[in-house]
């Protein structure tokens, strides 16, 4: 196999046993990691997989390879970061085309010199390529202005598992002609294909940013003011609830025995519009029993925005297991309190993105942590969310603690067309095998 891939690739496009550690992912030690230089050189890696009966994984920097049940085998981890050139773009139109294996942050400096920026904030943001998002649908807290990758991406192009290279979508925001087959590959985990390059929109990066945090003697009054800001007439740019956490204390700062629940609200516009913001947003907290209300602006917004964003990143220093719940948003509050209750040492930690609905829950683990007893409630916290029209994910775990839980959970009704989309796009099971929804 070695020999093929280096026919197609060269030698230096083939990481050494050394630098395939960056690749390596809830234990497995793939057979080969290869960085493809060109499209063409992808195409042609695919086919000899096909030949070979070989699976890839799709990658970009590695950061999200982490997502997913346990593989049924690694053989090929192949990586698009050396597909990293923007390919057009158009700053009067507020569009660009980059090649899948951009870094988010390379992309953001570049736009940066036309004030523009792409309005999504992942973690592992210094890291990130712009297709590992895209794959996984990642977002952050401006989801809440902006909209996930869903909403941001115009136009795919995308390497099938036999090689085909395939286009969806366009060059333009108002491009709704035929279907729209860009989410068939945004948030498929790369089991349907590769994506090679996308078409983005834009957004002009705020002149002014600041922040306002305050703390509640409760979850439930912290979220209420939550809600009550996003239903106003203020657009924050996000509005998060922290419990067991306190985002603005810095890694040198000693922790509090105990943190209120904390509420921070982000703004960006015009410094005219953003200082009427803060009054308003200013206003509705202390109404509702803020203690301690605080503005952030310059370089303490900076540190605050890199906190919440890498919120639920693994660090890669401490084990730790990170849910994903996706609610109604009127069931945060409710969710976030049983949680605290039934976590009686209080070292979950739990960030809410008040206006999306979604809860972010960070256990830390230890080697004599009961992995069947944590799973075991889980999957109960799963089937209580599950009741109320939501789902649970396990975004990041030990790979002990996966074999005790499916990461996806159930998605009921729509599994048969998931099967039978993967079964025409994927016949033989090459991409990502075993890792997605029901071991797809």
């Amino acid at each position: 196999m070695h020999d093929e891939l280096k026919d197609i690739v060269g030698e230096s496009s083939i990481l050494s046993e050394e630098q395939v550690a960056a690749y390596t992912f809830d234990g497995y030690v793939p057979k080969a990691v290869v960085i493809p230089t060109s499209v063409q050189e992808m195409q042609d890696v695919l086919q000899l997989a096909v030949k070979q009966g070989l699976s890839i994984m799709p990658a970009g920097a590695g950061t999200k390879l982490g997502i997913g049940n346990l593989p049924e085998k690694v053989d090929v981890v192949l990586a698009t970061t050396h597909l990293n050139s923007v390919v057009e773009y158009e700053p009067a139109d507020l569009t660009v085309t980059v090649e899948a294996g951009i870094r988010l942050r390379d992309l953001q400096t570049e736009l940066s010199k036309h004030r523009q920026y792409l309005a999504l904030d992942p973690p592992y943001a210094d890291r990130c390529t712009i297709g590992g998002i895209v794959a996984t649908n990642a977002s952050g807290s401006l989801r809440l202005r902006h909209g996930t990758a869903r909403n941001q991406v115009l136009g795919l192009r995308v390497a099938r598992a036999d090689g085909t290279v395939v286009k969806s979508g366009g060059k333009v925001v108002k491009n709704v002609a035929g279907y729209d087959l860009n989410k068939l590959y945004i948030g498929g985990f790369g089991t349907l294909g590769i994506i090679t390059e996308v078409t983005l929109k834009l957004s002009p990066i705020p002149v002014h940013e600041a922040m306002l945090t305050a703390d509640f003697q409760n979850i439930q009054d912290a979220a209420d003011t939550g809600l009550a800001i996003v239903g106003s007439q203020i657009l924050p740019m996000f509005v998060n609830l922290f419990v067991n956490a306190d985002p603005t204390r810095s890694e040198t700062e000693a922790p509090v025995d105990e943190n209120k629940p904390m509420l921070v609200a982000g703004f960006g516009g015009d410094p005219e519009t953003v200082a009427w913001q803060l009054t308003q947003c200013q206003e509705i907290m202390e109404q509702n029993g803020a203690i301690g209300v605080t503005i952030k602006e310059g370089e303490s917004v900076q540190h605050l925005q890199e906190t919440v964003q890498e919120f639920s990143a693994d660090n890669r220093n401490t084990e730790i297991v990170v849910a994903k719940l996706n609610l109604k948003r009127t069931d945060l509050a409710e969710l976030a309190t049983q949680i605290v209750e039934a976590n009686s040492t209080r070292d979950a930690q739990m960030m809410a993105l008040i206006g999306s609905g979604v809860l972010y829950v960070t256990i830390p683990v230890a080697s004599d942590t009961d992995y069947q007893s944590l799973a075991a409630a889980l999957m109960q916290l799963r089937q209580t969310v599950m009741s109320r029209q939501g789902n649970l994910i396990i975004e990041v775990a030990p790979p002990e603690f996966k074999r005790h839980i499916d990461v996806w959970g159930s998605v009921e009704g729509t599994l048969n067309l998931m099967k039978q989309i993967k079964a025409k796009l994927d016949p033989i099971g090459l991409l990502n095998p075993g890792r997605f929804v029901s071991s797809i």
